[in-house]
């Protein structure tokens, strides 16, 4: 078989561009610290390797939506603090209004601070967050929650909390509905008026003196199962006694009247306080719907009217708003706590997603890193191959018959 000169010299060339093209090659890995440069290189381990990026994308924005839940969550827990301490001073103010040595005059005064109080909480139920949404609007976010007319504040969000996604298998709620954290006019509301289980109420035309406190529950169930309500405590003048009854209880009376003295009956128990006159009644009903913003603005207007010659009035008012706003404080407390728990959650989540974009880095790297050591031993021996394939061909493109005509 003969070989021609342009086929020995071409398979010179061939090798020589074998071996640069290897070179390039090792080059890019070691410029690139990649093993893998293209999927050909490693179809399996390209495979792996995409899937595990996507994993880590995903697991990025996970915590890019912990990030913004968390400002979320941070700006809810301060709003709700200020609203706390709103509340705190409407209470201080209750308890100076109740003072018998405040006049009308002196009463209207307090009143005007508690309404700018009022309008304060109203504002704080309108924040916003940083993208200008509503934090207490529910998925209503770009509605103003809270509007006040003639003195009444209504809710117009919804009742849905919003939620992000902080794991492939878990949601997080970022806010609370407006009407769950103040209330609003719902059935579904979570504040109710009086003590949270019944509200006493001072009939509109008693004269008397008498001021009935809160109330307490005895027993819940026995409450709950009583039938006859709403109950009325009727007081009756017999002879040089003052005597009370309570119709449809299972024992109404009569009872002898004793100022301050605990009336337990249904499973409930009320005191009463001062002189009731014959015919005063006191009512004893469930607790019903009442948003925070209501509660105090019964109290404003009860210290905006004139009182007269008894304070029995502002004090039977005033007696049922300070265990409103105790309820009150205690919802929003309870609301705060709940913020910081879902705080809590998010940070734990944020170390988890952490820790697992770590491992899939670390198995990415263990597919598609370069060995540096094997790399570097392999360009030098592929250099050398190089030099050997420069120096063949030369001494190969010498062997003609020219260079023995002398």
């Amino acid at each position: 078989m003969r070989i021609s000169t342009s086929q020995i010299f071409q398979n010179g060339i061939d090798v020589i561009q074998r071996q640069q093209a290897e070179i390039s090659r090792t080059q890019n890995q070691l410029g690139t610290g990649r093993r893998i440069l293209s999927p050909s290189d490693d179809p399996s381990g390209s495979v792996q390797a995409l899937q595990f990026e996507s994993r880590i994308e995903q697991t990025k924005q996970f915590q890019r939506n912990g990030g913004l839940a968390e400002q979320r969550l941070r700006l809810t827990e301060v709003t709700l603090a200020s609203v706390g301490d709103g509340l705190q001073r409407i209470r201080e103010l209750s308890v100076k209004a109740n003072n018998a040595t405040e006049t009308d005059e002196t009463r209207r005064y307090i009143a005007g601070e508690m309404q700018q109080v009022l309008n304060s909480l109203v504002d704080l139920g309108n924040t916003r967050d940083a993208n200008g949404e509503y934090l207490f609007a529910g998925y209503k976010s770009q509605t103003q929650p809270f509007v006040m007319k003639d003195g009444e504040v209504k809710y117009q969000g919804d009742d849905n909390a919003r939620q992000v996604d902080i794991s492939p298998v878990r949601k997080l709620a970022v806010g609370d509905p407006g009407n769950q954290v103040f209330g609003d006019a719902g059935e579904d509301e979570a504040l109710k008026d009086g003590n949270g289980t019944f509200t006493t109420l001072p009939a509109d035309s008693n004269t008397g003196s008498g001021v009935i406190s809160a109330g307490s529950v005895v027993d819940r169930s026995a409450w709950e199962n009583a039938t006859g309500k709403p109950f009325e405590i009727e007081f009756s003048q017999n002879g040089d006694d003052l005597e009370y009854r309570i119709p449809g209880a299972t024992n109404e009376g009569p009872f002898e009247y004793v100022s301050g003295e605990s009336i337990e009956f249904e499973g409930i128990q009320v005191d009463i306080k001062g002189t009731p006159a014959d015919g005063d009644s006191f009512t004893v009903r469930d607790s019903e719907a009442q948003s925070l913003f209501a509660g105090v603005r019964n109290i404003i207007d009860t210290l905006q009217s004139p009182v007269g010659t008894s304070t029995a009035p502002v004090n039977n008012a005033i007696n049922r708003g300070l265990s409103e706003l105790d309820n009150a404080l205690g919802h929003v407390l309870d609301t705060r706590a709940t913020v910081g728990a879902r705080l809590n959650a998010l940070e734990n989540q944020d170390n988890l997603n952490r820790d697992q974009i770590l491992q899939l880095e670390t198995t990415i790297s263990e597919i598609r890193d370069l060995d540096y050591a094997e790399a570097i031993s392999r360009f030098n021996l592929q250099q050398v191959g190089l030099q050997a394939a420069q120096q063949s061909y030369t001494q190969v493109a010498r062997l003609t018959l020219f260079d023995y005509i002398r």
